[in-house]
């Protein structure tokens, strides 16, 4: 029999996951993502695996409707269009949670980074001021407050991690409030609330850790912005876009709050003139908090199993769009 074909647009995460798709499919690698090549590649395929910033769009889905799988080679979804392959009833997987870990040292590493004035001495001792110990401030974890936007797997790993590892005051942020949220919350010791203005009040260090969606896009603006202290540092390991960052980089460069760490930008990659990238007050990485090789092994690994599962007419785990397992379900039913 032979094996389905799938389009792999730019690498896995992991070799290892490319030796299991190929294991289980004829693999047609591309690292071109321009749209008119993608729709001509994606009529030959069983399935999709992609990687930002490649975008699956409504033109590309509308070249092959009869695609069995689509897949992100990671967490995030906001470069494929769900709406439209589930109007065709296409699976769109991902691996959520696997980067739990990862994301939030990411996050805790730039509190301390910030906290510790890490990039500023070092450029002080690169250059032979050893004196600047006596001169640049570096402030403790222990007892100031960390405001965390949202309460997903990440969020609640980077609060454990603040908890535990350094005494912080915990609050998190929630749309909604259930038992299940409340009772992880108690767990842990954060108190949630549902008032994004109370997070910026009162937090020495705001942490984003929410989807980018429609209704999340700019959500973080100059008000909320305003609110923060001073001496308050945004760190933001989620997405970019969640973020105006017009906004941010105003409130940064006139000191209205003192710094950021910043993982994600928009768009990705950012032009290398970002005003953002010049500031002194800021510490930037290239979106590279999910990405460590142990995690990078679990994602690229779960991703492929998952997209052959799709390809061998079995139940997928991780589905960004489970309604399509519904009406398939129901299709089925005589």
């Amino acid at each position: 029999m032979a094996k389905p074909k799938v389009l792999q647009i730019l690498s896995m995460y992991h070799e290892a996951g490319q030796l299991v798709l190929e294991e289980g499919a004829e693999v047609l690698r591309t690292d071109r993502y321009d749209i008119p090549h993608l729709c001509e590649m994606a009529r030959h395929v069983d399935g999709i695996v992609l990687r930002a910033p490649a975008r699956i769009t409504r033109e590309v889905i509308d070249a092959n409707p009869r695609l069995k799988v689509i897949s992100g080679a990671g967490v995030g979804l906001d470069n494929i269009d769900v709406a439209c392959a589930t109007a065709y009833g296409i699976p769109v997987l991902h691996a959520p949670s696997v980067n739990r870990v990862s994301t939030a040292e990411h996050a805790v590493m730039l509190m301390l980074a910030l906290g510790k004035s890490v990039v500023r001495l070092h450029g002080e001792m690169s250059r032979g001021h050893f004196s600047s110990r006596s001169v640049v401030p570096t402030y403790e974890l222990r007892g100031k407050k960390a405001g965390l936007i949202g309460f997903g797997q990440i969020a609640r790993e980077t609060a454990r991690r603040l908890k535990l590892g350094f005494e912080m005051e915990v609050a998190a942020w929630v749309r909604e409030k259930d038992e299940t949220k409340s009772g992880i919350a108690r767990e842990l010791g954060v108190e949630l609330t549902t008032s994004l203005s109370d997070i910026f009040d009162a937090s020495d260090y705001v942490s984003v850790h929410i989807p980018l969606t429609a209704e999340t896009r700019h959500l973080i603006d100059r008000s909320l912005l305003g609110r923060m202290k001073p001496t308050a540092y945004f760190i933001n390991t989620a997405r970019g876009a969640v973020v105006n960052q017009e906004d941010l980089y105003a409130a940064l460069a006139e000191g209205r709050i003192a710094g950021a760490g910043l993982d994600v930008f928009d768009p990705e990659p950012p032009a290398a003139d970002l005003p953002l990238l010049s500031l002194p007050n800021v510490i930037v990485t290239p979106h590279v908090g999910g990405t460590t090789v142990e995690c990078n092994y679990i994602t690229s690994t779960t991703v492929a199993r998952n997209v052959l599962r799709a390809l061998r007419g079995e139940t997928p785990e991780y589905v960004g769009n489970p309604e399509v397992l519904t009406q398939a379900r129901d299709r089925q039913t005589p």
